[in-house]
C-alpha cells in the first residue's frame, strides 16, 4: 500500500488546535471521521489508547505517530497535522511535538499497517522533509510535497501526462472484498483435492463396470484414495480461509473446526466456509489481547491455535452443529412426505437439492434419500443420477459455448468439469460455485431441476446408486436419462451464460506478443513486483508479463515472483529488496512471505490493474 494513495489535501490540518496529547489525538480522528474513514470515531480512539497504552508513539524531534489497526476503519487513511505551538506528547527526548502523523488502518490479515508504518519513517528522515512540511502554506502545497518525495529522492524526471488511477472502494466494497479475498485464498488450495479426489474416485468405478464403488481389490483401493480427496478438501477450504485471514494460527482451528462440521454434523463445504470464517476471526480477535512477555514466543504455537481450536469446535458442536443436523434430519422426511404427492413436483425438489450444493450436506439429504431405496423404487436415482451430473457438465459445455465469458483458469476448470460430470461427480462445479454463487448457483440448480423432471417423465430406472453416463450400462430408459442430461446441463449452460459478465480484459492481453523477460538475477532490479490469483494460473501470469512488457518499454529492469499453482517462481530475495525502490503487489489473494517487504516502498493492486495499466503503474514508481 502506497502511503499517497492515502493521504488526501482534506486529511490534512496545518494548524492544530488542540494544546495537549488527549486533544490532538481527538482531533486527527475528527479529521478521519469527518471525511468518512471511520465506521466509529469512539471505538477508534479507543484502539489508538489502547496503542499508546503499549508504548508512546512520540519520537525525537517532534515527531508523533499515533497508529492503530481498528475494526473502525472503513477505509486505510492518515491524517497529518501541524501544531504551531508544541504539544507535550510525552516523548522520549522532553521535548515538545509539533508534527502528526496518525495512521488508521482496518483491522484484518493485511500487512498495510507495518508497510504505512515503513514509509512514514523512511520519510521523515529524508533531508529537510520535515522543515518543508511545516512551512507550507497550504493543504494542496502540502499534498504536492508529500506526492512528489519519493520522485525527488530518486532523481527521476519521468512524463507526469499519465498516471496510474486506482478508483477508491466504497467502505462496504472494501469489507466484501476481504471476504471474497480470503474465500478465494481457500478455494485456490481445494482446488486440486477436488479433482485429484473426484478422477481417483470416478475411474474406480467406471473400470469396475458397475456403476458402484467396487467393495475389494486393487479398485477399492483407487477408490479410497478418491474418497480421501473429496473428504480433505473441505477441511483444506476451512482451514486456508482461516489462514488468510489470522495467518497461520488461524490454520489448526479452520481445519479442525472444518472436520467436525463435516464428519459430525454434515455441513458440506458450505458449513466449511462458514467455520473458515468462524476460526480465522476467532484467532484474528485473540491476537489483539495483549500477552505478557513471557507467553508471547508461545502464542502462535500454542496459545492460538489452542483457544482458537476450541472456540471454533465449540461453536459448532454447541451452536451451530446441532441446527444443521436437525435441518438435515427435517429435510429428509419431508422428502418423504413428497414421495406421495407426484413426480413433477418432487422431482423439482430433489433436482434443486442435488444440484445446490454439490456435494455438501442438502445434496447428501436428496441423494441419500434415492439411494437407500434404490432396489425398491429405482426411478428415484434415474432423476437424482441426471441432476448429480448437470451442475459440472453444464458449466463445462458454458465454458465452450461461450469462452469471452469465463477467464482463462475457468475455462481450464471446465475440462476437468466435464469429465467429472460424465463419472457423476457433482463436486467438479464448485470451483465456479464459489467463485461467483450469485450467477452459478442459480444455473445449476434450475438445470438440475429440468435434468430430473425429465428423467422422472421419461420413467427412468436407475439401478446404481450413482450418476453420470458411467451408470448407463444398468440404466432402463437410457434415451431418456440421456435426453434429460443434455437438457440439464444446456439449461445450466444457457442461465449461466446469459447471467455473467463478459471477460475482455485477458483476451485483449494475449493477443499480444510478450518479448521480454523479468530479471532473474539478484539485486540487479530497480523495481520488484508480485504477483497472485486464485486460480495461480491465468491472471497470475498474464500480470507479470504485462509488467515485464511494460517495463521493458520504459527502460526499466524489473523482477517479478510469480505466486502460482507451482509455487514461488523468480523468488524475490533480501538482495533485491536492498536495491530495488519499489515493490508492486499485483494480487487477488493473500500475497506469501510478505514481511520480505517490510522495508520496501508497496504499491498494492490487482491483477486487473497490472494487466490493463501497467506503464502508469510503472511510470508512478519513479
Amino acid at each position: 500500500m502506497d502511503i499517497t494513495t492515502l493521504i488526501e489535501s482534506n486529511t490534512i490540518c496545518l494548524n492544530l488546535k488542540a494544546q495537549t496529547k488527549e486533544e490532538v489525538l481527538s482531533e486527527l480522528v475528527d479529521i478521519l471521521d469527518s471525511t468518512g474513514k471511520l465506521a466509529n470515531k469512539d471505538q477508534f480512539i479507543q484502539d489508538i489508547w489502547k496503542r499508546e497504552q503499549i508504548g508512546n508513539t512520540g519520537f525525537e524531534e517532534g515527531i508523533a505517530i499515533p497508529h492503530a489497526k481498528s475494526n473502525a476503519v472503513v477505509q486505510p487513511a492518515v491524517a497529518i497535522g501541524i501544531s504551531r505551538s508544541g504539544i507535550d506528547y510525552g516523548a522520549e527526548d522532553g521535548e515538545l511535538s509539533d508534527v502528526f502523523f496518525m495512521l488508521a488502518s482496518p483491522d484484518g490479515n493485511d500487512h498495510h499497517h507495518i508497510e504505512v508504518l515503513a514509509q512514514v519513517s523512511s520519510r521523515l528522515i529524508e533531508d529537510g522533509f520535515v522543515e518543508q512540511l511545516k512551512a507550507a502554506q497550504s493543504e494542496q502545497e502540502a499534498l504536492e510535497l508529500l506526492m512528489g518525495t519519493d520522485s525527488h529522492a530518486a532523481g527521476s524526471d519521468y512524463d507526469n501526462s499519465i498516471e496510474f488511477i486506482s478508483e477508491p472502494m466504497s467502505p462496504c466494497k472494501q469489507k466484501l472484498a476481504r471476504v471474497k479475498e480470503h474465500l478465494l485464498f481457500g478455494t485456490s488450495h481445494m482446488i486440486p483435492f477436488i479433482v485429484a479426489g473426484g478422477v481417483l474416485l470416478s475411474l474406480s468405478v467406471m473400470l469396475s463396470g458397475q456403476g458402484a464403488l467396487p467393495e475389494n481389490g486393487f479398485l477399492a483401493d483407487v477408490a479410497q484414495m478418491g474418497i480421501a480427496g473429496l473428504t480433505l478438501f473441505t477441511v483444506v477450504l476451512g482451514g486456508y480461509i482461516a489462514y488468510s485471514i489470522a495467518d497461520k494460527p488461524g490454520l489448526a482451528p479452520g481445519m479442525i473446526g472444518s472436520w467436525i462440521a463435516v464428519s459430525h454434523y454434515n455441513t458440506g463445504f458450505l458449513g466449511s466456509i462458514i467455520v473458515g470464517f468462524i476460526a480465522g476471526y476467532t484467532v484474528s480477535t485473540l491476537k489483539k489481547i495483549e500477552l505478557p512477555d513471557s507467553m508471547s514466543s508461545l502464542s502462535s504455537i500454542f496459545i492460538y491455535p489452542l483457544v482458537g481450536t476450541f472456540v471454533t469446535c465449540g461453536a459448532v458442536m454447541w451452536l451451530i452443529g446441532a441446527p444443521i443436523a436437525n435441518a438435515m434430519a427435517w429435510l429428509n422426511e419431508w422428502l418423504a412426505g413428497l414421495a406421495g404427492s407426484g413426480k413433477m413436483m418432487l422431482g423439482t425438489v430433489l433436482g434443486a437439492m442435488t444440484a445446490f450444493d454439490m456435494g455438501g450436506p442438502i445434496n447428501k439429504v436428496a441423494t441419500l434419500f434415492a439411494q437407500t431405496q434404490v432396489n425398491t423404487q429405482p426411478w428415484l436415482m434415474g432423476g437424482v443420477g441426471i441432476a448429480i451430473c448437470t451442475p459440472p457438465l453444464g458449466m463445462a459445455l458454458a465454458t465452450l459455448l461461450a469462452p469471452h465469458k469465463f477467464k482463462r483458469d475457468e475455462r481450464e476448470a471446465g475440462k476437468a468439469a466435464g469429465i467429472m460430470g460424465m463419472i457423476g461427480i457433482s463436486e467438479g462445479a464448485i470451483p465456479f460455485a464459489a467463485a461467483d454463487p450469485a450467477r452459478v448457483l442459480p444455473a445449476i440448480v434450475a438445470g438440475g431441476i429440468v435434468g430430473n423432471v425429465i428423467g422422472f417423465m421419461f420413467h427412468v430406472l436407475n439401478h446404481a446408486p450413482w450418476g453420470g453416463w458411467i451408470v448407463l450400462p444398468v440404466v432402463d430408459g437410457k434415451l431418456g436419462y440421456i435426453v434429460g442430461t443434455l437438457a440439464g446441463a444446456l439449461t445450466t449452460a444457457f442461465l449461466v451464460i446469459f447471467l455473467k459478465k463478459t471477460v475482455t480484459e485477458e483476451d485483449e492481453i494475449q493477443s499480444r506478443q510478450y518479448l521480454n523477460s523479468s530479471v532473474e538475477g539478484e539485486g540487479e532490479a530497480d523495481v520488484l513486483a508480485v504477483t497472485s490469483c486464485p486460480s495461480g494460473v491465468a491472471h497470475t501470469f498474464l500480470a507479470a508479463k504485462s509488467l515485464e512488457k511494460a517495463a521493458h518499454s520504459l527502460g526499466m529492469k524489473i523482477k517479478v515472483e510469480t505466486q502460482g499453482a507451482n509455487g514461488i517462481n523468480n523468488r524475490i530475495t533480501a538482495a533485491d529488496v536492498r536495491r530495488a525502490r519499489v515493490v508492486i503487489f499485483a494480487h487477488d489473494v493473500a500475497i506469501k512471505e510478505p514481511e520480505r517487504f517490510s522495508n520496501i516502498k508497496t504499491i498494492d493492486v490487482s491483477t486487473k490493474d497490472a494487466m490493463l495499466n501497467s506503464i502508469a503503474l510503472l511510470k508512478s514508481t519513479r
